[in-house]
This record gives structure tokens, C-alpha cells and sequence, in this order.
């Protein structure tokens, strides 16, 4: 089992600078990180509030602010969720530059199952099976990995 500690880094470290890119877009351009993790803001939040505000007649200006206040508000969400992403990232490399592999090994085994199996759910439950799949099966697979270096590492 020599071979899973080298797979393992390769995985983990590749996985840690997928979070921090994908926490700085989260941070820079929420809207365009909803639409790549698969739950696009755009569609639900931008594209209503630019049909109901052209039509004067049936939109106050309060019912405007009201949509721009959410918009807001859910960008702004969406971009705390891209600090933690991003937060998770560093702490994963700052793990690998100290060689702490089965600290970083942990840590991906619970990431693996609550994170990502959570997101295969909600994905799912919005209508996004295959991008369910896509975060959940990749996510098991690196928990399982992780759990095999814990293991193998005991």
C-alpha cells in the first residue's frame, strides 16, 4: 500500500488549489460561481429582476428595492461561502508545505463525505442529478482515499 501516500498527495494538493480558485471566484464573481458549482444565481435572481423592472406598470420602485435588497443579500452569501472555500484551500496547502498528510488526510475524509455528499444531495433535490453525482462520487472517492492513507498509516 506504499503507492496510496503518493496518490493521496497528488489528489489532496490538487484538490486544495481547486479550493482556493474556486473560493476566489466565489469571492470576486459570485453569480459566476453559482453557475459553475451548478446553482446558477443568474437565472432565479438577475434575469427576473431585469424582466420585472422593465415593466414599469406592474413593478414599484419598493418592490425594486426589495429584489436588488435580496440580489444582494444572496451574492453576498454566496461570497462568505467563498471564504471558507478559500480558507479550507490555504489550510490544505499550509498542511501539505509542512508534509502533515494525515492531518490533511482527515480533514478531506470528513470534507469528502459531509461536504461533498451534502452538496450531491441539495444538487439533486434542485434538479441537478448529474452535478449531484459530479460532487458527491468525486468527493466519496477522496474520502476513501484519505481513509486508506489514515489506515494504512496507523
Amino acid at each position: 500500500m506504499a503507492y496510496l501516500l503518493p496518490i493521496f498527495k497528488t489528489v489532496s494538493v490538487i484538490f486544495a488549489i481547486s479550493a482556493v480558485a474556486t473560493g476566489a471566484q466565489a469571492i470576486v464573481d459570485p453569480i459566476g460561481f453559482s453557475r459553475v458549482f451548478g446553482l446558477a444565481l443568474s437565472s432565479t435572481l438577475t434575469d427576473s429582476v431585469g424582466s420585472l423592472i422593465d415593466n414599469e406598470d406592474a413593478v414599484t420602485s419598493r418592490t425594486t428595492a426589495i429584489l436588488h435588497y435580496h440580489r444582494s443579500l444572496t451574492m453576498s452569501y454566496v461570497s462568505l461561502m467563498g471564504v471558507r472555500q478559500l480558507a479550507t484551500g490555504i489550510i490544505l496547502l499550509t498542511f501539505a508545505y509542512q508534509n502533515k498528510w494525515i492531518e490533511m488526510a482527515t480533514i478531506l475524509a470528513i470534507i469528502g463525505i459531509v461536504v461533498a455528499g451534502t452538496d450531491g444531495i441539495y444538487l439533486s433535490r434542485a434538479g441537478a442529478r448529474q452535478l449531484g453525482r459530479f460532487h458527491a462520487i468525486p468527493g466519496a472517492l477522496i474520502a476513501a482515499l484519505a481513509c486508506g492513507v489514515i489506515c494504512s498509516n496507523a
